[in-house]
Formats: C-alpha cells, structure tokens, sequence
C-alpha cells in the first residue's frame, strides 16, 4: 500500500489531475466517445476559424492588392 500512495504523490507531483481521471472512468465507454467527439469538434472549428482568419489577413497585407 505504501508503494501504491508513492506512486500516487509521484504522479500528482509530475502534474497529473488524479480527481479528472477519476471523473473520467467514472463515465461510461459511450459517454467518454461522445466527450471525445465534441472536444474534436471544437478543435477542428478552431482550426477552420484559424485559417480563415489567416487568409483574410494575408489578402489585407498583400500589397498587390
């Protein structure tokens, strides 16, 4: 047991959120999907927003234009 609390503290120390992965068994095989799902979409809109807003500004820069 002693090993066990170690290994604990030592991945608490290193920065893991034990409570978050604990939340996160605690969901269900679907839920845990679904959650992924959603965060790929956010990211994948990000990205989209990010290079739409990099167009724009590179066609406001050229100087041809």
């Amino acid at each position: 047991m002693e090993q066990h609390q170690h290994l604990i503290e030592e991945a608490e120390k290193a920065g893991f959120d034990l409570a978050l992965i604990d939340a996160s068994l605690a969901l269900t095989h679907e839920q845990r999907a679904r959650q992924h799902d959603r965060a790929l979409a956010l990211v994948l809109e990000l990205d989209r927003v990010r290079k739409e807003r990099d167009a724009k500004s590179q066609r406001s820069s050229d100087p041809s234009r």
